[in-house]
């Protein structure tokens, strides 16, 4: 292959990288902001307490609600930190859902898969197995599906450590 071939295929392979790239980080702006301070909501059909482990576990129908943020589950385990403040969230369900309006938007980010998990520390919501990830009318499914909040950035496939490819639908814009 000559060397001035190979350049076009690097520049266009690089093209293509970074207009992935630019497609894919503004489609979900921040969470809202205040939604952290407010009070944390929950239900379920039953609930297990360990304080020593600060660790509580909610099975059935499990509903939990912080500010505009919605998870469902059949089953929510929460990591807290000492002052009792959600560190770790794992969501599992058939799917779990998450729902949460972003500044700015009219529609919130919605989100489902089998298992989910939140870090409060890296502000990072991880969609495992069956991940599917909606922002207005744009949609990006795929194995693994990393939101980070504080970024507005998304990772989905084997950048998000998945194994699956990739599959988005972007709308165009309304005006």
């Amino acid at each position: 292959m000559s060397p001035t071939r190979a350049t076009r295929i690097f520049r266009g392979m690089l093209a293509s990288v970074l207009m992935l790239a630019a497609l894919l980080t503004p489609l979900c702006p921040s969470a809202l902001e205040d939604d952290t301070e407010k009070p944390l909501y929950l239900e379920s059909d039953s609930a297990e307490l360990f304080e020593a482990e600060s660790l509580s576990i909610y099975t059935g129908n499990v509903f939990v609600k912080q500010g505009s943020m919605e998870l469902r589950g059949d089953q929510v385990k929460i990591h807290h930190d000492a002052e009792r403040k959600p560190e770790f969230i794992i969501a599992i369900g058939t799917p779990a859902t998450y729902l949460q309006q972003v500044e700015g938007e009219e529609q919130p980010v919605q989100a489902e898969a089998l298992r989910m998990e939140y870090d409060r520390v890296k502000n990072e919501l991880t969609l495992i197995d069956q991940a599917v990830l909606f922002q207005g009318d744009d949609t990006f499914r795929s194995d693994r599906i990393v939101y980070d909040r504080a970024k507005a950035q998304v990772k989905a496939g084997t950048i998000a450590q998945g194994t699956e490819r990739v599959k988005i639908s972007i709308s165009p814009s309304r005006q």
